[in-house]
This record gives C-alpha cells, structure tokens and sequence, in this order.
C-alpha cells in the first residue's frame, strides 16, 4: 500500500461518522466550531508536530486527513471544492514542510504563485502568509508542521556533513530570513518517502511509543534533506543568505586546509563549482580556487612567523604536497621565499 492509498482508506473509513459538507466553506466553519482547527490568517501549533494530508480527484473531491503528535484520533473528511480554487491565505507560527507524493502543486506564497512537482518539498517560514491551489486531478499532499522548540530539542549539532551544519543554522538561526526553502530530489527519494509514510501510518494506528517513533522520522526527514534533495532558498534579503553560506564555506576551508579543494567544497554544500565560484566573485572579487589560495599562503605566512616547524612540514599542513609548487606561490605573493622569512 502506498501513500495516497493509505489516506484514502483511513478517510474512507473515518467519514462514514462524520457530517457531510457541501462546500469548502462549511468545512472550514465546521473545523473552526468544532475541533478549533485555526483557519484564521495566523494559525497556532498546539503540538509539537502536526501532519496534515490531503488527495484530490478528477470528480474536484478532496479527501482530508488531519492529526497532531498527541491525540489519539485523526481528523477525516470528504470535501468538494470548486476546481482551480485557493485555499484562504494564512501563515504559521512555525514551519510548514510540504511533500508533493504524487501530482503537482501550485501554491501563493506572499505576492508570487510557486509551482512544484511531484517528489519536491517545501519549507515555508513561520509568519509566511501563503494558500495552496485545488485542482480537479490527482494529487496527494503531505504537509508536516514542526513546532520550533523541537529544533532546539531534537537537532542536534553534531551532523555527518558540513551542509547539514548550514541547513541546521538556517532552520534554527535564520527562520525570520527566508520565504521559503525549495528542495527538488536528485534521483529517486525512498527514505524520504518511507520516513513520511511511516508518521502517517503511526498517526492513524496510534501504537504504543507513536511519540518517540513520529519524532525520530521527522529528525530523519531533516537529515534526508541533505542526502536526497538539493536546496533553493527564496529570502527576503538573499545577502543573507549567501553570507550565512559563505560563512560555513570559509569555516569548511580553513577545517580542511590540507586537502580541501574546489570539487571538495561543491561535494560538501551540494552546490556546483561555477555556483560557488559566482557566490566568492560576487563577496571576495576572486574565485573560490584562488580564495583557497590566499587562505593556504595566509596560514603558511602565520606558522613561519609562530612556529618552529620545517618548511616541507609547513607546505604539507597548508595543502601543498609539492614543495616547487609552494615557493613558486608563495613568492609571488609575498616577493620572498619562505626561507627568507626564517632568516
């Protein structure tokens, strides 16, 4: 059983209890009476995750699927909408990340319409104002609420790649940054989709240790950001962002000095070459290579100035595992030879 078949059996189901709607209207009205689901402009978390999941048909019928961490029972319906029609604009008290699992999906974020497909995400900041588009044809929406305490709690820093420390800032640091975070798939993403269907089937089954088991997913899902997608940010201020990037690519460098090369930094921050050699131009006036440079020589100047270390030993530590190569760089730099700092 994949996904959308597994929301529609729960909504099929769970509505046979509830009231009919007739419209999206009086669905919206029944939720704000009835189970105070927050369909006002700003909308309020009253757990630490919340999952929210919807399939559409070719017959314009919405099947919705509703359930935060702690409640022992989802919310179901059967919905119609009129076709093409936006969901009310809103925003969250935290961050939203939308998985498209099948179809595609057009959404208003603050004054521009974004169209995803099927296998992207989507991070939408806390106070974003945005509403998606219904559509009469088939698509299933996964749509993953995360509290903002659970980044404190639940992330921690100690991360298998440097880009997962850049994406951790981002999400902990710089939420009031950024509109929105665009995550489109390098290949197939099975994990991902794994880790998604395993909180929605732990959400309607409602097991012992459901808490624990929904929490390691959506830590795993964060991680898989990483690993299965590559990331676009859309901010209000791309300075920023590009300082915060740049920042974990200098960090990243100077880590690194002995082995660090251009292919290695795209490697590790998922960015391509020509990428990251545009992003220095544009913040240092040189390329990231020749950045690379100037950081080796800068270092190799401070152990000779510091340091009682031989010369061949200095070069190695810096990155330059041939010795010519070293003193034809460092004279042209600095119009001496190495040895002549010593003396």
């Amino acid at each position: 059983m994949n996904i959308t078949e597994l929301l529609s059996k729960i909504v099929e189901k769970s509505t046979v209890d509830q009231p009919v709607v007739n419209s999206y209207a009086e669905h919206q009205a029944f939720l704000d009476t009835t189970y105070h689901f927050q369909n006002s402009p700003r909308r309020l978390t009253y757990d630490l995750v919340t999952l929210t999941g919807w399939h559409t048909s070719p017959r314009s019928k919405q099947e919705f699927f509703y359930a935060t961490i702690s409640a022992p029972d989802a919310y179901t319906f059967l919905i119609p909408f009129e076709n093409g029609m936006r969901c009310d604009l809103h925003a969250h008290t935290h961050i939203e990340l939308i998985y498209i699992v099948e179809g595609s999906l057009r959404i208003h974020i603050e004054d521009q319409d974004v169209s995803l497909s099927q296998g992207e995400m989507l991070l939408i900041s806390a106070g974003v104002m945005h509403g998606e588009y219904l559509l009469a044809r088939d698509c299933t929406i996964l749509c993953l609420d995360v509290d903002d305490s659970f980044f404190d709690q639940y992330i921690g820093a100690d991360r298998r790649t440097d880009y997962m420390q850049a994406l951790r800032k981002l999400l902990n640091q710089k939420r009031s940054e950024y509109l929105y975070i665009r995550f489109s798939p390098f290949d197939q993403t099975p994990l991902t989709y794994h880790a998604f269907y395993t909180i929605l089937e732990e959400l309607i089954a409602c097991r012992p240790g459901k808490k624990h088991i929904i929490i390691g997913y959506v830590e795993r899902i964060i991680d898989l950001l990483t690993q299965e997608f590559r990331m676009q940010v859309m901010t209000e201020d791309t300075k920023a962002w590009h300082n915060a990037l740049l920042s974990d690519i200098k960090q990243y460098i100077n880590t690194h000095l002995a082995t660090v090369s251009v292919s290695a930094v795209a490697n590790a921050f998922h960015y391509s070459p020509d990428y990251l050699n545009r992003l220095f131009r544009g913040a240092e006036d040189i390329t990231l290579s020749a950045y690379i440079q100037e950081i080796r020589l800068a270092k190799a100047m401070q152990f000779l100035h510091t340091t009682d270390r031989s010369i061949a030993s200095i070069a190695e530590a810096v990155g330059y595992h041939n010795q010519g190569f070293f003193y034809r760089k460092f004279k042209e730099r600095y119009g001496l030879l190495p040895g002549d700092i010593r003396r």
